[in-house]
């Protein structure tokens, strides 16, 4: 609302946030649930290995699909991300759409905390530590433009799949979480190189078609 950069204040606040937790709790950790709810976190589908969570996974991943790709306000987030100066003289309340989009982003955050509390029966201030590496780098895996106007929800759903496989397979093979956590920054760095060169060489192509056709018209002429 008041043109913060939206990655360095999220970034500050995560720091803020889980200082003040450390804080308050220090080195304690709240295990004292209510055995109904951590037994659903950990429940699976009736008569299926699949989790009960994967439920509103999929209700939120189909709803916030269809408004992603198919409603004015999802491609309103497009035009946004790729210029929001743009944006506002075509219309779109820049600041309004932004504030709502901060709005859904942190109530699906509170649910996915909750989901991983109740999961691990454990609060602590240290939960989820380092794990902001891999939601970027599987959202950048997943296509999305770190510089915005770009991605899709198909995509980044692949990405998590991918960096949650890839960690599996590399625990299961005794690899520590430091090893870890350099592999994913490596896949960081390069989504990121990765996109800027496929844009580099789309302007390029695009530039060199132009001059073909300029070349042809101007030979038409003479």
């Amino acid at each position: 609302m008041v043109g913060l950069p939206s990655l360095a204040v999220t970034i500050g606040t995560l720091a803020l946030f889980r200082g003040i937790a450390v804080g308050l709790l220090g080195t304690t950790a709240i295990t004292e649930f209510p055995e109904e709810w951590t037994d659903l976190a950990k429940a699976n589908i009736p008569g299926t290995p699949i989790p009960v969570v994967m439920i509103p996974f999929v209700v939120l991943a189909v709803i916030f699909a269809v408004v992603l790709h198919f409603t004015p306000f999802g491609r309103s987030l497009y035009a946004i991300g790729l210029n929001k100066e743009a944006a506002a003289f075509s219309g779109i309340d820049v600041g309004r759409t932004k504030f709502l989009l901060f709005v859904l982003s942190g109530a699906v955050s509170g649910f996915a905390g909750v989901y991983f509390t109740l999961l691990y029966s454990n609060a602590r201030g240290d939960n989820a530590m380092g794990m902001e590496l891999q939601v970027i780098a599987a959202v950048l895996l997943g296509g999305v433009s770190i510089f915005g106007g770009r991605g899709a929800l198909h995509g980044v759903i692949a990405g998590v799949l991918l960096i949650g496989v890839l960690g599996s397979a590399l625990r299961l093979a005794g690899v520590t979480s430091d090893v870890i956590n350099i592999i994913t920054g490596v896949l960081l760095i390069l989504s990121v190189v990765s996109s800027s060169l496929l844009a580099w060489l789309q302007r390029r192509r695009a530039a060199a078609i132009g001059k073909r056709k300029g070349r042809g018209e101007a030979q038409g002429v003479s």
